[in-house]
């Protein structure tokens, strides 16, 4: 039998690029007119205080004077159980700032120490039957995306950003760097927030004003209290907020952040489950890789990101699934470069854009009796820019390039 061995080319060096631009259609808080409330909504100033030894200490206590100097929201209403009803038990919220971060004191009564649910968990996981606090922050103000920021009574953080103006549509690959304290007494539970501003996009602005929210979950009581409150049968988030004002003097920074990485990965496999003819595998694999990632602010509402030869070894894998129509499978995307921003990419309209055709396996098949094929095709860069324009748009394109793939063959 003759012995055969080469390489086939599975698929070319392709380069992909989206461009989309879109209006934001949605109307202003207060430009709806949804009832009196709307025209004039619910708002809260934020005190300003000396960067340094003016902030406050994060210790979940608002004991300094700063805070008996805030102005406090009370007036929280519940959406469940009873919808509209005032409050079982209180809650009262306050912002400061400085020239750094923005800070969230709050004080959160219960009828006793036990009715307060302080179990410990990972950041970022949403258990349930656990106390939280919630704040939204719409900081384009432009009613339709938002920021938030989450507390358990245990000081676990828990953060995702709202694509759309939908208060259960969240993106959870935002991730910022912010800091948050707890403290539980026999009068209730009370937190406090650092935020930088850093950490946001905003417009610049000689006086910020931006939607923002508060939530409060009680599960010893099954209660859920809003500030502003979003009707059961109706949806809505950021254009239903109400607003923060009062915060001057701030700039959005220049936002700069550079994530190498160095990966290695091994296989080995027993003698017995090798194919002795096989001259691609010999029992063991091994491969090592590098790669960065690099984001910027451009102004204060764009961002470019890039990334060189990515690593998304740790995304979770698809689930099985057998297509036996004539139709293609779309598989949800789950790596972290090509989730962020993605809202400004696909936009309302048909679905034109889907990323996961960007990496994915080459089409070809490699015949022969051994074959040694990659599962997917190497991403050699990628680059990005999302934002928003002045007058209400909306941009975001992408450009990615993969490398030649082949396959080597044995008979």
């Amino acid at each position: 039998m003759a012995e055969v061995c080469g390489r086939t080319p599975l698929k070319a060096t392709t380069v992909a690029l989206f461009l989309a631009v879109s209006p934001l259609f949605a109307s202003p808080p207060g430009s709806t007119s949804d009832g009196p409330d709307d025209a004039f909504p619910k708002r809260i100033e934020a005190l300003r205080v000396a960067a340094g030894s003016g902030a406050p200490e994060l210790d979940g206590r608002l004991d300094e004077p700063v805070w008996e100097r805030a102005s406090w929201i009370t007036d929280f209403v519940q959406k469940e159980p009873e919808q509209g009803a005032a409050p079982t038990v209180a809650t009262e919220v306050a912002f400061l700032f400085d020239s750094d971060a923005l800070y969230v004191g709050a004080r959160m009564q219960a009828r006793g120490p036990d009715e307060v649910t302080d179990r410990m968990t990972r950041r970022d996981a949403e258990a349930e039957g656990v106390d939280r606090l919630i704040v939204s922050l719409d900081t384009f103000h432009d009613g339709r995306t938002a920021y938030t920021f989450a507390v358990t009574a245990a000081g676990v953080r828990i953060d995702w950003f709202h694509p759309e103006d939908n208060e259960h549509d969240r993106d959870r690959t935002f991730d910022p760097v912010w800091e948050a304290r707890t403290r539980t007494t026999v009068e209730g539970w009370f937190a406090e927030m650092r935020i930088p501003f850093s950490q946001l996009r905003f417009r610049p602005a000689d006086e910020l004003v931006w939607g923002v929210n508060v939530r409060r979950s009680i599960p010893a009581l099954d209660e859920e209290q809003y500030w502003v409150l979003v009707p059961r049968d109706e949806t809505g988030w950021a254009s239903r907020m109400g607003e923060l004002v009062g915060i001057r003097g701030v700039e959005p920074t220049r936002r700069i952040e550079l994530v190498p990485y160095v990966a290695a990965e091994a296989t080995l496999v027993s003698d017995g489950l090798i194919d002795a003819d096989d001259p691609f595998h010999d029992g063991s694999d091994t491969t090592a890789r590098t790669g960065l990632d690099f984001r910027m602010g451009l102004g204060p509402n764009l961002t470019l990101s890039a990334t060189v030869n990515p690593d998304f070894g740790q995304v979770e894998a698809d689930p099985a699934e057998v297509n036996l129509s004539a139709f293609e499978t779309f598989f949800p995307e789950r790596r972290p470069f090509f989730t962020e921003g993605r809202q400004t990419l696909s936009g309302d309209g048909p679905s034109y854009y889907y990323s996961r055709r960007i990496g994915a396996p080459p089409h070809r098949f490699a015949g022969g009796d051994f074959r040694d094929s990659p599962n997917t095709s190497t991403i050699l860069g990628a680059a990005k820019v999302t934002g928003q324009l002045g007058g209400g748009w909306q941009l975001g394109t992408v450009a990615a390039l993969t490398d030649d793939e082949t396959a080597r063959v044995f008979d």
